[in-house]
Parts: structure tokens; sequence; C-alpha cells
């Protein structure tokens, strides 16, 4: 038999145990990002095969912590993109001021770095306060490590660089305590956040928002899960609302769905739904 039919067959076999096993469902997950992550740990722990994989995932929770963190997480620094952000912080302010309150959905997110990177940008644009934040993740376990998640000082350096040319407008280290030997946002720019489990592939639109941000996710997805979350975050913005995600670097996912977005800039992955 073909060794990549063979090759297929497992990988087939491994996602639909993780799923039964785990209740982790990565079977609409695009195939190659999937076999990309599963090489590396297999690396790791010097395992050969798909069905290696599986029997040590079934049988060992040290092995299935490290799969679940390469496909769920994708740690960035602190404000990357700056030239994205700036240009983010000039199309958020005018929109989310003229409502007397506001809600937002980070969906599926994958690093403690994305979430005080909004909530910092928000503050300094006068929307946090009347902003209620919603966080959500596929997995509840990843969900409290980062909500309980912190950054190490010895990165601020380099994380200032990158505030400053996103616009920043104080000093970063203002908007953050030390707890544990780590540096969590201040209390008062925690109070509006709610942290929730939830899943693009299986649940449904669970409140309305003007502005979702999906940025690393969707890049997972293969095309009919990724149809499947933009029509549900249609569904959740509200008229004009806002979808920060980069739509164009996936083939087909724009041009399928122009009748939910119109494009504020294709360039760094800004788009306004109309109803």
């Amino acid at each position: 038999m073909n060794v990549l039919k063979v090759e297929e067959i497992e990988l087939d076999m491994l996602l639909e145990a993780i799923y039964r096993y785990r209740g982790d469902d990565f079977r609409g997950f695009d195939r190659q990002v999937l076999a990309d992550k599963f090489i590396v740990v297999m690396k790791q722990y010097g395992i050969k095969t798909y069905s290696a994989l599986q029997d040590s995932i079934l049988h060992d929770s040290a092995h299935w912590d490290a799969v679940l963190r390469t496909l769920l997480l994708c740690p960035v620094a602190l404000f990357d993109e700056p030239q994205r952000l700036q240009f983010l912080r000039n199309q958020l302010s005018p929109w989310l001021r003229s409502h007397a309150h506001t809600r937002i959905w980070i969906a599926d997110c994958s690093s403690i770095e994305e979430i005080y990177t909004l909530v910092i940008l928000l503050e300094e644009e006068q929307v946090c306060d009347k902003a209620t934040i919603y966080i959500t993740c596929s997995n509840d376990l990843l969900l409290q490590e980062m909500a309980g998640a912190g950054l190490a000082l010895e990165k601020f350096s380099g994380y200032e660089k990158n505030y400053l040319q996103s616009g920043g407008r104080s000093r970063l280290l203002d908007y953050f305590q030390e707890k544990s030997g780590y540096l969590v946002l201040r209390d008062g720019l925690q109070k509006n956040l709610i942290w929730s489990q939830f899943s693009l592939v299986t649940d449904t639109s669970f409140n309305e928002f003007e502005l979702i941000s999906c940025r690393k996710a969707l890049a997972s997805f293969d095309v009919a899960l990724r149809h499947r979350a933009l029509r549900l975050f249609a569904a959740s913005l509200t008229p004009f609302g806002m979808l920060d995600a980069d739509l164009a670097s996936y083939n087909g996912s724009k041009a399928n769905l122009t009748w939910h977005y119109q494009a504020i800039s294709d360039e760094f992955g800004l788009y306004r739904h109309h109803p």
C-alpha cells in the first residue's frame, strides 16, 4: 500500500481517537497544518508514526499536554505587528466610542500576549471601561492557564519598542503589576474580562459584538471549517461591526463570503460586517 495513503489513514484515526478520548475536535483542521505540528511533537519524543503518537496520547498525559499546546497555542510578542495595530487603533476608536457600551470577542485565543495587546490598546483609546471583553478557547485547561498567566520582565525592552511603534501613548510597564515573579495586567484592566470555553467547530452564536478578533485560529482550519467560523462571526456581529482576521491569506475565504463582509483593509485584515 502507498506510504502516503497509510499516513492519511493513521492521521484520520489519530484525530478520531483524540476526539473520542480527549474530547478535543481537530477533525475539521487543515491536514497539512496538523501534520506539520504533529511532526514537532513526534521529533521531540522520538515517535516515528501517527499510530505510535496515538498510543502515546491515549496512555501518557505528558505527551497529550505537549500535543495540545502545539496544536492550540501560538505565542507572539506583545504588540506584534505594530503597523497593523496602529491602523487598528485609528479604525476602532471612532467606531467603539460611538457606543455607550461595547462587546468584544477574542475568539479561539492562542496567547496571553494577544489579550494584553488588545486590552491596552482599548484602554488608550478610552473605550476599555465601557467594554465587556469575552475571551474564548476550545480547551478549558489552556483557557484557565492563560487567565492566570503572566509575562517575564526581561522581554519588555523589545515589547516597549513594538508598543511605541503601534502608537502607544504611555510607558508599557505602567499597565502592569508584579505577581509571583511575573507581570500581569493591573486589576482595573482585568475587571471586564470574561473567560469562557467555546468551540468554533461545534458551538453557535452566544451574543452580539461590535468587534470580533480571531487572528491565529483560522490558519489551522480547513476551508469548510473556516467558512463555518466566518459565518458564525457574521451572525454574531452587529450591523457594521468589525472583524479582525487575516482573510486575505486564506484562498477562497474572502471571495466566498463577500455577502457578509466589506474590506476596510485586506492588508491589515480588518473587515466590516454588512447585513
